[in-house]
C-alpha cells in the first residue's frame, strides 16, 4: 500500500498534488470490473474500449482515485489528468511494486520468428548453470521455479510488474512483442541484454508499414541501460539496420552472423542428423551440436548462447546443455505415425517462417511432403497469397483449413480460402474441413517416409470442438496414431 502523493511523484507534477486528497491506494487497475475498495483505477484509451467511459463504474466499485487522459470534472474521488495513461502506468507500477526489476539482470528477446525459441534456449541454459531464471512468454511463464500460462506474449504492464514482484529469481527472461512495446506494455523496464531475432514480413493489420513495424521493435533497444548489450542478427535485412543505427546511437551492439567481421560468428552449419556449427565468441570456439532442426534455430541458439557465454562460469560447459534442451511445444514438434509417416506440428504462421520450417523438411525428407495450415482470422491478410507460394515452392500437396478463427465464422474463412485456391489454379492446392479430419486423412493416405507439416497453431487451443475432444494439433496427431495402431493390429 502506498499513499497517493508518494505514488505519483514520477508523474512529475508536483503542483497538482497539493490541492489533492491522498489517499491510502491499496491497488492499481486499468479494467473497471476489476476494480476493489481502495484501488487506484488508470484510464486507457483501448484499441476496442475507452477505459474513460468506465470511470464512474470503477469509482462505484471502490476505485478513491482515478488518472486518465481527458479534460474531466465532477467525480467525488481525486481525478488526476496526464499525458499517457498507459506510459504513467508503468512508472506507477514500478513505485507501487518497489522496483521490482531493480535487483535482478534482466533480458528481452524480440523479433518476428524465433523470439520464443531463443528466449526458452536461454532460459534453459541459465537454469542449468545454476541460475535462478525467470521466464516470461508465449508458450509459458516461469516464475520461482513454476510454470503458467498467459494469453499475450507479454502480459500487461500490471502483471508483468506483479509476476517480477512475486518473483525471487536473479535473472529475468522477457518476450517481448512489438504490440506490447507499442503498448508501453514495458514501461518503466530497464533490460541489461536486448536480443534480436530477425523482421519479416507481419502484423501489418496492427502496424501501418514495415518502418513502423520496426520501430516498434527498435523501442526495446531504447529501453536498455546505460552499459546493457544488444545483440543483433546482422544476417537479416532488418537486423542490419538496426546495427547500423545503434551502433550510430553509440549503444554497446554485438553482431550475430555468418560473416568474418562478425561479433559471433556461426561457422561449418548443417542440419542432417540434427544441426552443427562451430560458433566462435571472440578467441574462444566451440563446437556444438542441437537436437533441434532448422539452420534458422542455429541463429536462435548463436543468440542464446552469446548471453550465457557473458554470465557463466565455463562457458565451455554450455556446449553440452544444449544438448539436453528438448525444445518448446509447438516448435518443429516431430511425431513417427505407427505407420512410418513422419509428421511436424509448428507455430510457424508467417511467410518467412513458413518458407525456413518447409525448407527444412524438405532437405531430410524421403518421400512426399504434405502441407496443412490455416490463416489466423481477423488478422493481416496481406500475407496470405505468399503464404501459399511458399507452401507449393516445397510441397507436393498443400490443404488450407480452418484455423483460428478470432472472430470470424467458418464460412467466411472457408469462403476466402476457396477464393485463394481458385486464384492460383493449381491441382496441388486444395481447402477442406474440419482440421481434424482432414488430419487423419493425410495420415493414414500416405505412404512410409511421406512427411506432414502442420503449421499455424503450434501449441495453441482450437476454438472449435470435435468429436475427438483433441484441443491441438499435437493431440489430434497422437489421437489418430493410436486409431492407426489399432487398425494395424487388426490386419
Amino acid at each position: 500500500m502506498r499513499q497517493l502523493h508518494d505514488l505519483i511523484k514520477e508523474i512529475k507534477q508536483p503542483e497538482l498534488i497539493d490541492s489533492m486528497d491522498n489517499p491510502m491506494i491499496e491497488g492499481l487497475v486499468d479494467h473497471s470490473q476489476k476494480v476493489k475498495k481502495g484501488d487506484l483505477f488508470v484510464a486507457v484509451q483501448g484499441y476496442e474500449a475507452d477505459g474513460h467511459q468506465f470511470i464512474q463504474d470503477a469509482i462505484e466499485r471502490g476505485a478513491v482515485a482515478v488518472i486518465g487522459e481527458k479534460d474531466l470534472t465532477g467525480f467525488n474521488v481525486p481525478y488526476l489528468k496526464v499525458d499517457n495513461s498507459r506510459h504513467i502506468l508503468g512508472e506507477l507500477a514500478k513505485v507501487f511494486y518497489d522496483y521490482p526489476f531493480e535487483d535482478k539482470l534482466v533480458i528481452g528477446v524480440t523479433g518476428t520468428n524465433g523470439k520464443t525459441t531463443t528466449s526458452h534456449m536461454l532460459h534453459h541454459l541459465l537454469v542449468e548453470s545454476s541460475y535462478q531464471a525467470g521466464l516470461i512468454g508465449t508458450v509459458k511463464c516461469v516464475i520461482n521455479g513454476q510454470t503458467f500460462t498467459q494469453k499475450q506474449t507479454t502480459p500487461s504492464v500490471l502483471d508483468l510488474y506483479q509476476h517480477v514482484y512475486d518473483s525471487q529469481d536473479d535473472v529475468m527472461v522477457i518476450e517481448v512483442s512489438s504490440h506490447a512495446l507499442d503498448q508501453n506494455r514495458l514501461a518503466g523496464v530497464t533490460f541489461d541484454y536486448a536480443i534480436f531475432t530477425n523482421l519479416s514480413y507481419e502484423h501489418l493489420d496492427y502496424h501501418a508499414d514495415m518502418w513502423t513495424y520496426f520501430k516498434a521493435k527498435r523501442q526495446l533497444f531504447l529501453q536498455l541501460k546505460p552499459y546493457g548489450q544488444a545483440l543483433v542478427n546482422v544476417d537479416n535485412d532488418w537486423g542490419k539496420q538496426l546495427y547500423e543505427w545503434l551502433e550510430s546511437h553509440q549503444f554497446h551492439v554485438k553482431r550475430i552472423g555468418q560473416s568474418v567481421d562478425s561479433d559471433v560468428r556461426l561457422m561449418d552449419m548443417d542440419c542432417n542428423e540434427g544441426c552443427n556449427m562451430t560458433l566462435m565468441i571472440h578467441e574462444d570456439s566451440f563446437s556444438i551440436h542441437s537436437p533441434q532442426l532448422g539452420l534458422y534455430n542455429l541463429y536462435n541458439l548463436a543468440l542464446a548462447f552469446s548471453v550465457a557465454y557473458d554470465l557463466v562460469e565455463n562457458p565451455q560447459l554450455l556446449v553440452d546443455k544444449v544438448k539436453t534442451f528438448s525444445g518448446v511445444p509447438g516448435r518443429f514438434d516431430l511425431f513417427e505415425m505407427s505407420n512410418g509417416v513422419k509428421v511436424v506440428v509448428d507455430y510457424a504462421h508467417t511467410s518467412d517462417a513458413v518458407q525456413q520450417l518447409l525448407a527444412t523438411v524438405y532437405t531430410i525428407k524421403s518421400g512426399h511432403l504434405f502441407h496443412i495450415f490455416g490463416f489466423k482470422g481477423n488478422r493481416d491478410k496481406s500475407k496470405r497469397d505468399d503464404m501459399v507460394r511458399q507452401s507449393l515452392n516445397f510441397s507436393d500437396q498443400t490443404v488450407l483449413t480452418i484455423g483460428e478463427l478470432n472472430g470470424e465464422t467458418v464460412e467466411g474463412m472457408f469462403d476466402e480460402m476457396s477464393h485463394l485456391v481458385s486464384m492460383w489454379n493449381d491441382e496441388r492446392l486444395t481447402v477442406e474441413q474440419p482440421r481434424h479430419r482432414l488430419i487423419e486423412r493425410i495420415i493414414k493416405s500416405a505412404k512410409p517416409d511421406d512427411w506432414l507439416v502442420i503449421s499455424g497453431q503450434g501449441h495453441e487451443l482450437y476454438d472449435y470442438e470435435n468429436e475427438w475432444g483433441t484441443k491441438t494439433d499435437g493431440e489430434t496427431v497422437n489421437y489418430v496414431d493410436r486409431l492407426l495402431a489399432t487398425e494395424l493390429s487388426k490386419e
